[in-house]
């Protein structure tokens, strides 16, 4: 055991934040803690790492055990430079390799006598059992998948963006592999580059892991077992994360199921005992009357559903049938060029993905495109008839001082009652309508950006890393909103799961060209890891799958060029490989789970009697006997990519 809460109470001026919490973290688990913003996460990690102290309850650590804690805001030296301050997560290593160097430079000058000759030896040996001169590779290798350039290792830390600063202190906690590594929200400034090589590198780590996050796709990928924060503690249930979504369910569903049945009993016996009390059934109604009584003092409520989002979007009217169109564009600035030679055309109903790393220009063409920033060659220019909604991550459209209220009624020509009306289905209520902007939350301020938004009804809209802050139930509701809407969307992000709920195209801003696909992200995606896509030509077009088809194709499609697929490199082939490797382990598990459910149903059939559930049962067999269907043909479609890998990678040995 590395961690255990043990009824874990703690409040704040009175108002209760945690009521008997309990939970452990082992050693090399990989834990999730998930619930709504404002549930009390961020307290919970603060009590592990003794930073409070619980008001009841006890909170206990392995003696020894070093935790390392990445905070949404993480403080980094800025009195150093960017190698400087990852160098301290190793800094033993440094300190003996410094010994190595000065011990060996004395034995070239024949300056070594036998002690410091025979410390020469030690040292060597405890340098490599400690893997040192891997540790000399490994901070060149992080910081680099973390989004850092060679050229910019000796770069100041008080030069770097929000951004940078949160990926540069990820890499030290990574390079200094405490016992526990608790990272709070560490998806929000990774590109998707950096988010897999973060999932690949917790995968393999050796401690244990507790992390707070909204992003699915990173929990699907990490998370060993899942801690539900609600209703002021907490449920642990088995992962992967998809089965603590189907667990949590069912749960509620169970949960609603029995709180039905008693307010039935207990609405039953209350009618009794009104009618026959004072009566001749008297004694009769006295007894129902302590059932009802007992069964009130032991009633289960029915699972609380708190509120979210609830608006929606329309556009207004419908734009021309080209509603975004670029000639031979390039972005960027005077002295650098972040894009080239992009030919685009965005046609009415389009619904565009646009990813790629941080700082690669996505940001860049979209104000290129709306005339804030200007073209350095070529042309981008709107479409007839197109209204635009622009929803920026950094929200500098607003007046800070404005509040929510006065936003929607003088820039936005609504009533007060009307803006309420608008504020309070995006869940700003109350006195917060009357709060400065400046005041508010990054998850507050991205619900009022689409508030705004619902009142100009626009039929182009472009969003910026819209998901930023928000919890996993207002990304649900933004999905849905998104998925409903009929006009033409334009979606910046790094929010995998969104991509692949919302746009049906891909667009990939890349170091050595800008790439379309005329296909959703979970193909595009997978078709860049299997190959490598050629950039001879930037604005290179991927070419369309045969028989591909989307809803977004009505009018004229740009016209792709025919490309070839370049191989995976050897050592490209060997990773991808390895991931494969790990997705059939998976795949075989999930096979094996579901026969073992399938198994226990089948014996509870068997066994049943004649009070017993037959229908329920009979149809959860089904349910589960296609599930198995679908995850056998998972696996082998798995098993025949890893095998055609496997024969590749054989064939290239050979030659």
């Amino acid at each position: 055991m590395l961690v255990s809460l043990s009824d874990v109470s703690i409040a704040f001026q009175g108002e209760p934040i945690l009521e008997k919490v309990s939970f452990k973290i082992e050693r090399k688990e990989r834990v999730a803690l998930v619930g709504r913003n404002g549930t009390g996460k961020t307290t919970i990690l603060k009590l592990i790492l003794g930073e409070l102290r619980p008001d009841q309850g006890s909170v206990s650590v392995a003696a020894g055990a070093k935790i390392g804690y990445l905070r949404q805001m993480t403080p980094v030296n800025e009195s150093h430079s960017v190698i400087e301050e990852v160098l301290g997560a190793r800094a033993s290593h440094l300190e003996m390799k410094q010994r190595i160097d000065r011990l060996e430079l004395a034995a070239v000058r024949s300056q070594l006598d036998s002690e410091e000759a025979e410390e020469l030896a030690l040292l060597h040996q405890r340098y490599l059992e400690a893997e040192g001169y891997l540790a000399e590779q490994q901070i060149e290798f992080v910081l680099k998948r973390m989004g850092f350039a060679e050229s910019e290792f000796q770069r100041p830390v008080a030069q770097l963006s929000g951004g940078e600063r949160t990926r540069l202190a990820l890499a030290r906690l990574l390079l200094e592999e405490p016992d526990l590594l608790i990272l709070d929200e560490p998806t929000n400034h990774l590109d998707l580059s950096a988010l897999e090589f973060l999932e690949s590198w917790l995968l393999t780590f050796k401690g244990s892991v507790l992390t707070v996050s909204h992003d699915r796709k990173f929990l699907d990928a990490i998370a060993e077992r899942v801690i539900s924060l609600e209703n002021l503690t907490v449920t642990a249930y088995p992962g992967p994360f998809a089965k603590f979504l189907q667990l949590r369910q069912e749960a509620r569903d169970r949960q609603a199921i029995l709180a039905k049945k008693q307010e039935q009993e207990i609405a039953k016996l209350d009618e009794y005992v009104r009618r026959f009390m004072n009566s001749q059934r008297t004694s009769q109604a006295r007894g129902r009357l302590k059932m009802m009584n007992r069964l009130i003092a032991s009633k289960v409520e029915g699972p609380s559903m708190e509120r979210g989002i609830k608006g929606g979007l329309k556009a207004s009217h419908r734009s021309g049938q080209i509603v975004v169109e670029t000639q031979k564009l390039t972005i960027g600035y005077p002295n650098l060029i972040l894009g080239q030679n992009l030919t685009w055309t965005v046609q009415n109903g389009e619904r565009w993905g646009i990813i790629g790393e941080n700082g690669s220009g996505k940001s860049t063409l979209i104000k290129t495109i709306l005339g804030k920033q200007p073209a350095l060659q070529g042309t981008a220019r709107i479409g007839a008839n197109v209204q635009c909604g622009y929803f920026s991550q950094d929200a500098v459209e607003f007046d800070e001082d404005q509040s929510p209220l006065d936003l929607l009624v003088w820039e936005n020509d609504l009533s007060p009652a009307e803006a309420r009306n608008v504020l309070g289905r995006f869940l700003i209520t109350g006195d917060d309508v009357y709060r400065p902007i400046k005041t508010l939350s990054g998850g507050e301020r991205n619900k009022l950006s689409l508030a705004q938004l619902t009142v100009i009804s626009p039929n182009l809209l472009i969003l910026d890393e819209p998901t930023n802050h928000l919890d996993m139930d207002s990304r649900d509701a933004l999905a849905d909103i998104l998925r409903d809407y009929d006009g033409t969307l334009l979606v910046i992000s790094h929010d995998r799961w969104l991509l692949e709920q919302v746009c049906d195209r891909t667009m990939e801003i890349t170091s050595q060209g800008i790439v379309t696909f005329p296909g959703g992200f979970t193909d595009y995606w997978r078709k860049r890891h299997m190959a490598a896509i050629p950039t001879k030509d930037r604005g290179t077009h991927v070419k369309e799958p045969a028989g591909s088809s989307s809803k977004a194709g009505k009018g004229p499609k740009n016209s792709p060029s025919e490309t070839q697929e370049l191989p995976l490199s050897p050592r490209e082939v060997s990773k991808e490989i390895a991931r494969m490797e790990r997705e059939l382990v998976l795949a075989e598990e999930n096979v094996t789970q579901l026969e073992s459910d399938l198994a226990l149903i089948e014996s509870k059939l068997e066994s049943a009697g004649p009070t017993d559930d037959v229908l329920s049962l009979s149809i959860e067999h089904g349910r589960v006997s296609e599930q198995i269907e679908g995850a056998l043909a998972v696996w082998q479609e798995v098993a025949s990519n890893l095998e055609e890998l496997q024969a590749r990678q054989g064939a290239t040995a050979l030659k």
